[in-house]
């Protein structure tokens, strides 16, 4: 009996957003398993009338896609990753919580809920600023004094400026499984360049494991600064694109079965 596997997933639509959906639906072909595509970001019932498959890849981090994902797994679905580390990882500050608590290296980090407080520490000195619930970089800025106005809405995460320059190093994870990139920080922008690192540091590697199991993430994204002490964790991400991991297909459907055996 052939198995499906539903990709939770926004955007479907737009060209290029999903670029791994047509390698993954290859091999899990082989695999004899369907992969179909939900987007729940638009209009659906509720509870939601989702397709029906054995295992649900929770890769979206609209809020509508997150409740219906909720919805999914209170109601006994298994996903991947799972749903409350899925939730969590789209809180920023309970990110760093869990990334600090597990002695990971990351800047010293606030959460601020107003604007004068935010305006007190911009008067101290240039802080990187960050909404509480954000992704791909929006919303996220260096501001120094007076430019409080340019964060948007809060709540926002401060953190103090590390490294020198607005180059990152980008982690793509699969289980203990991880490619490395360089890219240049580009707030708002999915597709930005990402090249291959020729003498990828080991340090990124381990850095980027140890960061997933602090978060519960299976399949997760970590982006790091260079500084002359070390690598320093400032984001994590659950379910990324993998643009530019041409691997990525082969990690996930090897994770997916694995979620998928009866035993898990």
């Amino acid at each position: 009996m052939r198995r499906r596997v539903c990709v939770v997933a926004e955007a479907t639509t737009s060209p290029g957003r999903n670029p791994l959906l047509d390698p993954l639906a290859s091999r899990l072909a082989n695999e004899l398993i369907d992969l179909v595509v939900w987007d729940p970001t638009t209009c659906i019932e509720v509870p939601p009338a989702a397709p029906d498959a054995d295992l649900y890849l929770l890769k979206a981090d609209h809020p509508a896609a997150l409740s219906a994902a909720g919805c999914l797994a209170d109601a006994g679905a298994r996903c991947l990753n799972g749903f409350p580390a899925t939730e969590a990882a789209h809180d920023k500050a309970r990110v760093l919580a869990r990334l600090a608590a597990a002695g990971l290296p990351v800047p010293v980090t606030r959460l601020v809920g107003e604007r004068p407080e935010l305006d007190t520490l911009l008067e101290v000195g240039p802080r990187f600023i960050k909404p509480l619930r954000g992704a791909h970089g929006i919303g996220a800025s260096r501001l120094g004094a007076g430019e409080a106005a340019l964060a948007g809405p809060g709540p926002w995460l401060v953190q103090e400026v590390v490294g020198t320059s607005n180059e990152v190093v980008k982690a793509y994870g699969v289980g203990d499984r991880v490619a490395l990139r360089r890219a240049r920080f580009s707030p708002g922008v999915i597709d930005v360049r990402r090249d291959a690192m020729d003498d990828p540091d080991l340090r990124f590697t381990g850095l980027a494991v140890a960061a997933a199991r602090a978060t519960g993430l299976e399949c997760f994204g970590a982006d790091f600064v260079e500084t002359q002490e070390g690598p320093v964790l400032v984001d994590v991400n659950a379910f990324p694109g993998y643009r530019s991991v041409p691997e990525a297909a082969a990690w996930l459907v090897a994770a997916i079965l694995l979620t998928m055996e009866p035993s898990r």
